[in-house]
């Protein structure tokens, strides 16, 4: 009896281990498709401030240029060869208006021993086209160059009133660089009177370069006329303003101040170039909201960029120059 009854227990017990194990395994991946799944989820509300804000890079460019040179990509020595800076909308809201600004001398950096007094901003060209050449070889325009008037004598010149070498006490006199190319120009006030409204400003059509004399004659009624006169206004009291319209510089706007310094403007809507119906234009420019040159937030516009360097600069580094890039969101 005590036997069996062992016999019986333990094949009792070693079914119920077999069963457990059996529904073990079952119920801990035995069969998947008996796991219930459920999700739920979270709200995510996220409001972007209104900022406008822009990156330009290249941060910083270099040339390596002569006097009366160029520099393009060939000499920019940073990159190297860098021919534009790229504007990228990097805030929020869309950008309307772009438009630039750029340093210069203080006085004028010729007959000077040194270079203290040069800035390379007033060497910069820009150009807006970007699309045509890599760089492109056309529509290149000061931001807002100034020129002040001779400090030497210059005895091959004939002023408004026939005399040779022109009258000191009467007209003011200098040249437009052009790197290579110098357009000589006149005006009919000497300082502090030149920001008055009625100055006339006189600019030669022939380059005065190293192989031609250029327009030399700006007297009254000179046979062959090579010179074109524009009548500036003054609307504020600080400077005389107007617009070149014919001519090898046609295009440009013209502010002269009260001691006779000329600033030619191109890309700077600034003071003093804002006045109605200026030839200074906004490098991008929207003029209503159905208008498709928005910059928006993650876009960018090129621009392509060199430098004019004039004859007689003191060698080594110039001044260093800036230019800056204004944005506005106003259409």
């Amino acid at each position: 009896m005590k036997g069996r009854l062992w016999i019986g227990v333990s094949l009792v017990i070693l079914l119920g281990i077999f069963f457990m194990n059996s529904v073990s395994a079952q119920g801990f991946g035995g069969n998947l498709s008996q796991i219930a799944n459920d999700s739920d989820y979270v709200l995510i509300d996220v409001n972007v401030t209104t900022v406008t804000m822009i990156d330009v890079q290249p941060y910083a460019l270099a040339w390596n240029v002569s006097p009366g040179g160029v520099g393009d990509n060939d000499s920019e020595s940073l990159g190297p060869g860098y021919f534009a800076i790229q504007i990228e909308n990097i805030g929020s809201h869309n950008i309307t208006r772009i438009w630039l600004n750029a340093t210069y001398p203080t006085a004028s950096p010729f007959a000077r021993g040194s270079a203290a007094y040069t800035d390379a901003g007033n060497y910069v060209v820009i150009s807006n086209d970007t699309s045509s050449t890599n760089p492109p070889a056309k529509d290149f325009w000061f931001i807002n160059r100034v020129e002040y008037n001779e400090t030497r004598q210059l005895v091959y010149l004939r002023d408004p009133s026939g005399n040779l070498p022109p009258d000191g006490s009467t007209y003011t006199y200098g040249r437009f660089r052009n790197s290579s190319r110098e357009y000589f120009w006149f005006i009919n006030k000497v300082p502090p009177n030149c920001n008055e409204s009625g100055t006339q400003l006189r600019i030669g059509r022939v380059a005065h370069t190293v192989t031609q004399t250029g327009t030399t004659n700006f007297q009254d009624g000179a046979e062959g006329v090579r010179y074109d006169t524009f009548t500036l206004n003054n609307y504020d009291g600080e400077y005389a303003v107007g617009n070149i319209d014919t001519g090898p510089l046609s295009g440009y706007a013209v502010a002269v101040n009260a001691s006779c310094a000329v600033f030619f403007s191109k890309w700077n809507r600034d003071y003093p170039f804002d006045f109605i119906g200026t030839n200074a234009v906004y490098v991008n420019n929207v003029t209503s909201l159905s208008d498709s040159n928005f910059l928006y937030p993650g876009d960018s516009i090129a621009l392509a960029i060199k430098v004019y360097v004039p004859y007689g600069i003191y060698e080594g580094p110039s001044n260093q120059g800036k230019i800056w890039i204004i944005v506005s969101d106003v259409p």
